[in-house]
């Protein structure tokens, strides 16, 4: 058994860098399938697994510097680098200056590369601006060296 993770201590990192006032991430894993069901089956389905896929979404609140490079990003369809784990440098505390892309990715971590398939902003009357992004991955996504941001 190992110890229980809290959300706010696993991150997004594009390019080696967390993604400033992040709220909240998801990392989602599939398998798509092909049935293989054969007369020694009986009545129980079998499948065998054909494709990985992954895709990553994140909600943050909205700041000018995030807004325009995830922005341009998705404009040019530009493959990024991206891991999702643990911050090396996360504590309680907090960052000295919130706001900052300041985390960086602990060795291990899981690393790919995505593209940008959605991107949006909501902007609620007397509410914080948010943005929402998802990442689809271009390839394998799996452990990563002990320098994931290099």
């Amino acid at each position: 058994m190992g110890n229980f993770i809290k959300g706010n201590q696993l991150m997004l990192f594009i390019g080696g860098k967390s993604i400033a006032f992040a709220t909240s991430h998801t990392l989602t894993l599939t398998a798509d399938t092909s049935d293989v069901k054969t007369k020694d089956h009986g009545l129980w389905g079998s499948s065998e697994i054909t494709g990985l896929n992954w895709e990553i979404t994140s909600e943050n609140l909205y700041t000018d510097g995030a807004a325009s490079t995830l922005f341009a990003a998705w404009n040019a369809g530009t493959q990024l680098d991206v891991a999702f784990g643990l911050a090396s440098n996360w504590t309680s505390n907090g960052l000295a200056n919130p706001g900052t892309d300041n985390y960086t990715p602990a060795a291990g971590v899981q690393t790919g590369k995505a593209i940008i398939t959605n991107l949006s902003y909501n902007a609620a009357a007397g509410e914080n601006a948010t943005l929402s992004v998802t990442l689809k991955g271009v390839g394998t996504f799996g452990a990563a060296s002990a320098n994931a941001h290099d």
